[in-house]
C-alpha cells in the first residue's frame, strides 16, 4: 500500500464514470452532478440512489445524471474506472476527488480510498485496525470514496454491508493480491458518528473475511 497526496493541477483526464452515492440528498445532488459532468474524461455520470425518500432522483436526472438503483447496473460501464463521490462534494472540492484516478488510471494501483486525515470515531478506530491487521495502514479515516477498475470492483461482490463495506471491499481486494492505495482528500461533509450499529457492520466485515492468508501477510 502507497499514499498520494492530492494535486488536481498536474491530474491527466482519463476516461472514467462517476458514481455518486446518495440518499436524500436533493438539496445538494445537483450541483455535484453538474460538477461531474464538466470535469475532462467524464463518460457517464452515475447516481447510485439509496431509497431517497425526497425528491433526489428527480433533481438527479433532471440535472444530467444517470439514475441507478442497484451497484449490478454498474457492469454496463466496464471497462471504465469507477470513481465514487459523495453527493456533499461539490466545485472545486470533487475536481480534486480526481486525484483517486491517477492511480488507477495509470495501472499503479488497482483501487485508491480517500483518507481525512483525522481520528474518527469508535467504527473508525476499529475499521483502522482491523485494516492494518490485514496489511493496511491509513493514519486517518476513510471518507467512504474510492476509485477502482471495474473488474476489481466486480471481484469484491457480494459487499460488506453498511459501514463495512468499504472495508470489507478493501480486505477482498487485499485478499486478491491488487494494490490499493490511499489519496489524502478532505472530506466531502462533516461525518457523522456511526454509533453501535456502525461498530457492528464494521466488526462483522472484518469477521466475514478473516483468513490466515489475509490477517498474516
Amino acid at each position: 500500500m502507497s499514499a498520494h497526496e492530492a494535486d488536481p493541477t498536474s491530474i491527466p483526464a482519463p476516461d472514467a464514470a462517476v458514481v455518486i452515492r446518495a440518499h436524500n440528498d436533493a438539496a445538494r445532488i445537483a450541483p455535484t452532478v453538474l460538477a461531474a459532468r464538466a470535469l475532462p474524461g467524464i463518460r457517464a455520470v452515475l447516481v447510485l440512489d439509496a431509497g431517497s425518500t425526497d425528491s433526489t432522483r428527480r433533481v438527479a436526472t433532471d440535472s444530467g445524471a444517470t439514475l441507478l438503483r442497484d451497484e449490478a447496473e454498474l457492469a454496463g460501464y466496464a471497462p471504465l474506472p469507477l470513481l465514487f463521490v459523495d453527493a456533499g462534494r461539490q466545485g472545486a472540492r470533487l475536481a480534486e476527488a480526481r486525484a483517486l484516478l491517477t492511480p488507477v488510471a495509470a495501472g499503479e494501483a488497482d483501487a485508491a480510498v480517500a483518507v481525512w486525515a483525522r481520528r474518527g470515531d469508535a467504527a473508525a478506530r476499529l475499521e483502522r485496525r482491523g485494516l492494518a491487521r490485514a496489511g493496511f495502514e491509513t493514519a486517518g479515516v476513510l471518507t467512504g470514496e474510492f476509485c477502482v477498475s471495474s473488474a476489481s470492483f466486480a471481484a469484491t461482490r457480494p459487499a460488506a454491508a453498511g459501514a463495512g463495506a468499504l472495508t470489507g471491499m478493501i480486505i477482498d481486494l487485499l485478499r486478491a493480491d491488487q494494490q490499493v492505495t490511499t489519496v489524502v482528500l478532505e472530506a466531502p461533509r462533516e461525518p457523522r458518528g456511526r454509533g453501535l450499529r456502525g461498530r457492528r457492520e464494521v466488526a462483522r466485515a472484518l469477521r466475514g473475511r478473516r483468513t490466515v492468508s489475509v490477517i498474516d501477510r
